[in-house]
């Protein structure tokens, strides 16, 4: 599944990165689910980040700057000062839901053959109709995160409103980004990443995430 060596010397830059996009997933899943809104090329993007098996980097297999440039925006107030409202502390229930989620998958054997097993139906669909985000590659990754992540716990309930939450497309485009994040998760914690450590290294995490935004601003 998801494993690849990750360079010693960018560790802290790599977990910086996966927290974005794990937050990132938060993000479109909040949206989604409360308004409707409809994540774009986004979508195509955390998608990218689930297939993504032999990517040279995390930055790679994650997606562009741009991509996580407001994920990294809220990443340094959210570890600096906590959730400062209902919204964000809705996001940060997701994210750790989808940290702690990580850590279970790793170590469970069949969940992790059943994830490989999706990425390798979608991978063979999105060769064959040439777009990711042909409906039935969604629904195939929506139907991967139920049978693998489903049996796991804790299950991440996601709260919004009933028109979005029981629309069965807008279902299968949250249990994918829920997935994405539960990938950006793994990777993190290959880099080295966990709970204590991320307060520890909260202000080293918020400098990498401000140069990035900075590196992206020059470009």
């Amino acid at each position: 599944m998801w494993d690849f060596l990750i360079p010693k010397a960018d560790r802290r830059r790599d977990r910086t990165l996966a927290l974005a996009a794990i937050i990132r997933s938060a993000l479109l899943v909040q949206n989604i689910a409360r308004n409707g809104e409809q994540p774009g090329p986004l979508l195509a993007t955390c998608i990218h980040s689930i297939l993504s098996l032999d990517s040279a980097s995390t930055r790679q297999a994650l997606g562009d700057i741009q991509s996580l440039r407001q994920a990294l925006a809220l990443l340094c107030p959210l570890l600096q000062r906590g959730p400062a409202n209902a919204q964000e502390a809705e996001l940060l229930r997701y994210a750790m839901a989808m940290s702690s989620l990580s850590k279970r998958l790793l170590k469970n054997q069949s969940a992790s053959q059943r994830v490989h097993e999706g990425i390798q139906q979608a991978q063979r669909q999105i060769q064959h109709f040439g777009d990711p985000l042909q409906s039935s590659v969604i629904a195939g990754l929506a139907q991967t995160y139920t049978e693998a992540i489903g049996t796991l716990r804790p299950r991440i309930i996601v709260s919004g409103d009933s028109r979005y939450l029981s629309d069965a497309d807008d279902a299968a485009r949250i249990r994918t980004l829920l997935l994405s994040g539960i990938r950006a998760a793994v990777l993190w914690r290959q880099a080295g990443g966990h709970i204590p450590g991320s307060l520890l290294e909260r202000r080293g995490i918020c400098q990498e995430a401000e140069e990035l935004l900075s590196t992206n601003n020059s470009c």
